[in-house]
């Protein structure tokens, strides 16, 4: 792929890897009309052809010029192609209840697949089980019938319930519970049975007293249990959506948001060549205001997306998580780390973990690994930093172990001065001072954190200190003089890392070549690894309705660059820790 291939793909940045669901049979069902001789006709035949070539938006164009119940139900086939569920539904309903019996049957089943995508799945399983019994259309009294059974061991306890309160038969309430079996908690099972025995008047006493039983043995549900899951239809897609901005070649955040975006391209190719479910991505730009951010989720739930992946900064995080909620949609944002975005048991999670999340993890480390349970805490007021300090003592003293000098101060405006601070990590410390501590969390950030870490190694070989050093992720950056190291051990935390000599990453660097024809930057890593993390948990799930419970509790992903596990939050856990010597940074765990 050429650059400017590489720019007209950024530029669009809309990849659908999947045809709509069941493809093959709408296109099988072109050959059932003949359209008459008419001033329409050529039109018409067009729309067909541009329909089966999937350029959905003209052939919707071409048969919303077709004043007929045959151009509505082909617009209605077009929009749904292009997802636009809304007026899909629209141009179906609009079709006259005096068609022919052939049209309405048709509509009827364009407009299961239409509930179907926009998750109303009890309306879908009313007309499937209508149409499944129908003998106008044999094609699609098959297919009905099939994606009815399909559906059913497809949906959540929470679903059949929902459903259940709304079927319009006996048969379908019956169908609901029986396949739940297994495929819920026993005590779920147990709950929708009351409710089938209290709604349903045509449903046997023999099939009632089969599914009591079966549910009253604990170990007989246990092992139904062992050997039942949810199933994903047949020819599924999930959905995912893309949150970015759409940046021109010349601005310096082309190259992260054009990274991102690629390595959520390949994750999901390498995804559907590994799986019989495939993925799909939806694109939409985020622009460079907060609203705008609100809108684009707005447009991506509006199109049934499973999930969201992104926004690409903070700021437009935040103005996303605010009402995630509101449309009940996951978002995985790679990159956004300030505090106060997600919320425990929400819909927002960052994979890039914040400065509390540092803090402690590095806390965690020193008294559970290092055994340091006496630390000194230097940052400066106002920084990043500091949200990293104050964490790191909560979590010290949940850990009983002890902070006894906890310094926050506005080291700029006193010259980077660090004496009267460093002396109490000495021996020869002032009178009345408490003991000495054996290390400090020093976890500076930002334009003046170089020289800060320069500083406070040198004073503490002017003093002769040799107490451990624990850093934030600037330490990783810093260039100090010869021999301010020395033997003293001094770790940093990290989010990202590139291992040199990784057969995963030169394996990543090949495939990514042979397919965008350019070397991926740290940002196509970064992006991979959240669409493979998304795409492993969806494949767990198998609904996307348990996606947002599902991401808090998928086992941990060891990614290209970077590992990630929520561990029942909504903050990645995982961080990577780093040992500095004389001769650079050494991974030291992976897992922190």
């Amino acid at each position: 792929m050429s650059e400017s291939s590489n720019r007209d793909h950024m530029r669009s940045l809309t990849l659908y890897l999947a045809q709509p669901f069941l493809y093959a049979l709408t296109i099988l069902l072109f050959s059932g009309f003949s359209p008459d001789q008419s001033i329409h006709a050529q039109s018409f035949e067009r729309g067909v052809t541009l329909y089966q070539q999937g350029e959905y938006a003209q052939a919707a164009a071409l048969f919303d010029q077709i004043h007929s119940d045959r151009g509505l139900l082909f617009a209605g086939k077009a929009y749904l192609g292009l997802k636009d569920y809304a007026t899909a539904k629209s141009r179906l309903l609009n079709i006259s209840d005096a068609s022919t019996p052939r049209i309405a049957t048709e509509a009827n089943y364009t407009l299961s697949l239409v509930h179907f995508k926009q998750k109303d799945f009890g309306e879908a399983l009313n007309r499937l089980f209508v149409l499944a019994s129908q003998e106008i259309n044999p094609e699609i009294a098959s297919e009905s019938q099939k994606l009815y059974r399909d559906l059913l061991n497809y949906l959540t306890f929470d679903q059949r319930r929902e459903i259940l309160d709304n079927a319009e038969s006996d048969t379908v309430k019956y169908d609901l519970v029986s396949t739940s079996l297994g495929r819920v908690e026993r005590e779920e099972a147990q709950i929708l049975f009351t409710s089938l025995r209290n709604a349903t008047d045509e449903v046997s006493s023999d099939q009632l007293e089969k599914i009591s039983s079966i549910i009253s043995d604990k170990a007989r549900y246990r092992d139904l249990q062992a050997d039942t899951a949810l199933e994903a239809p047949e020819g599924l897609t999930y959905n995912i959506g893309i949150a970015l901005p759409a940046y021109s070649p010349e601005k310096n955040e082309y190259p992260v948001a054009q990274g991102l975006y690629l390595g959520y391209a390949l994750a999901v190719e390498q995804f559907n060549k590994q799986h019989d479910i495939k993925a799909g991505l939806t694109y939409h730009n985020t622009g460079i205001e907060s609203d705008s951010a609100q809108q684009a989720l707005e447009v991506l739930s509006s199109t049934g997306v499973e999930a969201v992946i992104g926004p690409l900064f903070s700021e437009r995080a935040k103005s996303m998580a605010a009402v995630s909620a509101q449309h009940r949609t996951p978002i995985l944002a790679p990159l956004a780390n300030s505090e106060s975005i997600a919320e425990k048991g929400g819909y927002f999670f960052q994979v890039n973990p914040t400065f509390s999340t540092h803090g402690q993890n590095m806390a965690r480390y020193a008294v559970q690994a290092l055994n340091l349970d006496r630390v000194a805490v230097i940052a400066e007021r106002g920084t990043l930093g500091e949200i990293s300090a104050r964490a790191f003592r909560e979590e010290m003293e949940q850990l009983d172990a002890e902070v006894p000098y906890f310094f926050s101060e506005e080291l700029g405006s006193r010259g980077y001065g660090l004496s009267q601070y460093t002396r109490y990590f000495s021996e020869d410390r002032p009178a009345m001072a408490d003991s000495p501590v054996s290390a400090v969390y020093a976890p500076f950030t930002g334009d003046s954190a170089p020289a800060l870490m320069d500083l406070l190694l040198g004073q503490l070989n002017s003093l002769e200190s040799n107490v451990t050093v624990l850093g934030s992720q600037e330490w990783a950056n810093a260039n100090f003089s010869s021999g301010k190291i020395g033997n003293r051990p001094v770790y940093f935390t990290e989010s990202f890392y590139s291992r040199p000599g990784s057969t995963r990453i030169q394996e990543f660097e090949s495939a990514f070549r042979d397919r965008f024809a350019k070397t991926p930057n740290r940002f196509a890593m970064i992006g991979y690894d959240t669409a493979m993390f998304l795409l492993q948990t969806l494949d767990r799930v198998v609904n996307p309705a348990l996606l947002k419970k599902g991401l808090a509790e998928q086992p941990a992903y060891n990614g290209l660059v970077t590992n990630i596990h929520f561990d029942g939050t909504n903050i990645n856990q995982r961080l990577m820790l780093f040992k500095i010597t004389d001769t650079g940074s050494h991974l030291i765990s992976e897992s922190l």
